[in-house]
Order: C-alpha cells, then structure tokens, then sequence
C-alpha cells in the first residue's frame, strides 16, 4: 500500500489560509510545524489500515477530548494502490464527544455506515454510504475497481474549532436526551463560505483548529473469531517551543469552482502533476494534470 498523497488540507493547516482583515478575526494561527503525538492526541489522525477483504470489517473511534470548543472534521478515506479519494465527508463533534463508524463490503464494494448521532454533512446517519469509485482508473476491470475500495487508510483533519455560543456550536452539542439537533438550515450554512473571507467564517461560529483529537481501531472477522486493533497515528500542530499550538483554518466549501493555484506544488498525487519529471508509461510526458483541483 502506497500513501503516496501530501493531502492539501494537511498542509494549508499551517501554511495555507490566513484571512482577510476585518472586524471579525480569527485567533491568530501560531502552529510553525507539524510533529507526531507520543501521547496519541493531536489535530491529525490517520488511521494507518482498513480492509473489508475476506468478510474483515472496520471500525474507527474518534474523540474530542477538548471540553470547550467543537470540531469540525473531515473524514477521507484513501485507496492502498494509489491513494486515491474514494469517499470523504464532514463530521462535527462536540466537547468530549465520541465518534464511531464502519466500514463494510457487498458485491458494489465497501461501504460506511454510521449509528452515531453526531452530526455528519452531508448527514450519512444510518444509511449504507457506498464509497465511490470516481478517482479509480477507467481502465481496471468492474472486479478490480470493486475491490480497490476494499482496502486503504484513512484521515481524519481538523478543519476548524467551533466556538460556543454560536449557532453551528448550539446545533452540532449532545442535548440532555444524548442527540444534538443537527439542524439542516445551519449545518447547510458552513458551505456556503467563501474562503478568501475570514468574517463569513467567524459569524458561523468557526474558529482556528486546536487539535486535541484522539482515535483507535479494529478489524473483525466474525466468521474467523479474530479481531487486530491499534491506535490512530495522531499528528500535532506546534509552536517553535514545541508546544501544541493552532493550526490555519481549512475549513473550504467543496464545489466545482477552480482553485486558482498550481495544486501540483504542493501534493504528491500524481493526478494533479505536470512537467518534465511526470510521465505516462509509454514515456510520454504528461503537459497537463489528468485532474483539475477544484
């Protein structure tokens, strides 16, 4: 299996997005580095294995230990051949919340299910979520397609911390009944940023990420009776002192519009590459991305 993919977001968290001035701000970044967690606990996650092969299935844990600010995450699951995309979708927590999911397989492939009632955009609670097949190369067979979402990794970023007392703060917290309310009408709101304006993002309630995720995993075979569990890798954004610090907020809308940067600069992923060092296997140089960020 290959991680052969910088993801974009792991590095806009401290060098990326910073904000326009305005009356509304942001709590100022301080990360300058990034650094693997000992204590496991940190603003990245990444869970190093999942496989549905062989009737395996999945199962991941992600808590926020911090008891003040909400998180908002992205959750990416990543392909072993080539680390391709093969599902992603945003999940927020609450203080001291905890987070569990699934990943299983049917003859379409591998599937994410959740039962937990934290909130989830687009909101997935409950229902089978197939992985998607969309980045997996035109030229595989339909089994060898299938079977390349059987097995990967995954990672779980900090976009974004949620302030209390803001709308996205109110809605995203475990009422008294255990259920957060994970109202559509705000929920739907924190797409619509535009990334280039820090004060759309502070009035929905975001502020910079903290970090303070931890996680673990297991693989279960009921058939076998056998079970392989572990820790997710936890990676931190620091201070020059080594100290935890915030990272920049990434928190950006997914649409079709244009990045307008040269994405290839700063990613591993192939697809996004041109020039003199990238080329098809018949040698042929590749002179334009085979995929657009957008």
């Amino acid at each position: 299996m290959k991680k052969n993919v910088l993801a974009l977001s792991i590095a806009a968290m401290i060098g990326g997005f910073a904000g326009a001035a305005s009356a509304q701000t942001f709590t100022a970044p301080s990360a300058t580095k990034f650094e693997q967690s000992e204590g496991g606990v940190g603003h990245i996650l990444v869970v190093p294995y999942f496989t549905t092969q062989n009737d395996n299935m999945s199962v991941f844990h992600v808590v926020n230990t911090d008891t003040v600010n909400g998180k908002a995450l992205k959750v990416r699951f990543r392909g072993a051949a080539n680390s391709d995309d093969i599902l992603d979708f945003t999940v927020f927590l609450s203080p001291y919340d905890v987070w569990t999911g699934s990943v299983q397989a049917d003859a379409n492939g591998s599937y994410f299910m959740t039962a937990d009632n934290s909130c989830t955009y687009p909101n997935i609670h409950g229902q089978k979520v197939s992985f998607v097949q969309d980045r997996l190369a035109d030229g595989w067979t339909a089994e060898k397609r299938v079977n390349n979402t059987k097995e990967g990794y995954v990672e779980i970023l900090n976009m974004a911390d949620v302030k209390p007392g803001s709308d996205l703060f109110n809605t995203i917290k475990h009422a008294a009944n255990g259920a957060p309310a994970c109202a559509d009408t705000v929920l739907e709101r924190t797409l619509a940023i535009n990334p280039t304006t820090e004060t759309a993002a502070v009035g929905l309630g975001y502020n910079t990420p903290t970090g303070q995720l931890t996680g673990d995993w297991y693989i279960l075979n009921v058939a076998q009776t056998t079970t392989f569990s572990g820790a997710a890798t936890a990676i931190k954004a620091v201070d020059d002192a080594g100290a935890n610090a915030r990272g920049k907020f990434v928190a950006f809308p997914q649409d079709n519009a244009a990045t307008g940067v040269a994405v290839g600069d700063y990613t591993a992923d192939p697809l996004f590459k041109a020039g003199a060092n990238i080329r098809f296997a018949d040698g042929n140089q590749v002179n334009t991305p085979l995929v657009a960020a957008v």
